[in-house]
């Protein structure tokens, strides 16, 4: 029998509690799911012992991060940093997680980030170059901490060679579980997200701020209900002067209300559920590219082709072959 492959978890006092035990939970499902140990589980914190993250509640760390010494390394390890406030801050000056993920990377170890844990390895210089992923709330935050990176402000989860990242929080979740498809393939992983009841798997792709999911928040009840009726069909031709006269209100109102409540002008926001209902289309069914245009409300390919452009940087066709997982879509 093989040896099991080690998950390091490197956490910190005062980070996010699910970015660590979302993915180790995944990662000890695939042993309960093998009826064995195919995953060595171990949190390294500054100290061994217990720590308290930011919610209050205390985890207990096996390991001091000092103890991993980057000869004790395998190549099989996969070294996990997490992210989460107030602890980041501390974390990132005492470098002690930088400095381990830097030495294991040259070793040939699996290096991988959960939100906020992206900054210790841009710190360690293994994001230059590379398209990486965080909370969509630090992205610009990354951009100004180290230019060199690429940061996806929409991908759940990106992989770069043996580097990968993801978006916040539960994206950690979507992040181990295409970490156990590419180690024990894909029916594993699926049958762990339904032993936890996980929706479904997320491909890297799906935008991790959904305009459905922000409409939910409008207080505005007029708002609300057009906001409802954009996303129940967004193939009607909802120029300005029309969502004013659903919403019942001038178009002044209108553009206000929208800046309040979205954070957006109504035409931005029309584009931004029609871009979300097309990359769902396009990752969860086998639909021509041209038919997801005009079902979501394009109007043509080129449509939508330039509206991608402004919101991912790719075309519809790049975005299905980058972000398409193989086999049926759970």
């Amino acid at each position: 029998m093989s040896k099991p492959r080690r998950i390091l978890m490197l956490a910190f006092p005062d980070g996010q509690m699910l970015d660590v035990t979302g993915p180790l939970q995944m990662f000890a499902g695939v042993n309960d799911e093998l009826g064995r140990e195919a995953y060595e589980l171990v949190i390294a914190a500054p100290n061994r012992g217990p720590f308290k993250t930011s919610s209050g509640v205390s985890l207990m760390a096996n390991l001091a991060i000092a103890d991993l010494s980057p000869a004790k390394c395998r190549t099989s390890d996969t070294l996990i940093a997490v992210g989460g406030d107030p602890g980041l801050g501390r974390a990132l000056e005492s470098d002690e997680i930088t400095a381990l993920i830097k030495a294991a990377s040259r070793r040939g170890c699996r290096i991988v980030s959960v939100c906020t844990g992206a900054f210790f390895l841009a710190a360690a210089g293994l994001l230059d170059g590379r398209r990486a992923a965080t909370h969509w709330r630090y992205v610009e935050s990354l951009r100004r901490f180290r230019p060199q990176v690429d940061v996806d402000p929409e991908a759940i989860y990106l992989r770069d060679g043996n580097v990968w990242t993801s978006a916040g929080v539960t994206a950690g979740i979507d992040l181990a579980l295409a970490l156990i498809e590419a180690d024990f393939g894909r029916s594993i992983a699926l049958a762990v997200a339904r032993r936890h009841v996980v929706f479904r798997i997320r491909p890297g792709g799906q935008g991790q701020f959904s305009p459905e999911l922000a409409a939910q928040g409008i207080r505005d009840q007029r708002l609300s209900k057009l906001a409802e009726r954009i996303a129940e069909e967004p193939q009607e031709d909802w120029h300005t002067d029309t969502l004013a006269a659903e919403a019942g209100v001038s178009l002044r109102s209108l553009s206000r209300l929208f800046r309040r409540e979205l954070n957006a002008s109504p035409s931005e926001f029309v584009e931004r559920v029609r871009i979300d209902q097309a990359r769902r289309a396009l990752l969860e069914t086998d639909a021509q590219i041209e038919s997801v245009a005009i079902r979501c409300g394009f109007g043509s390919l080129r449509r939508m082709d330039r509206a991608f452009s402004r919101a991912i940087s790719a075309t519809p066709t790049e975005f299905r072959a980058r972000f398409k997982p193989l086999g049926a879509i759970a």
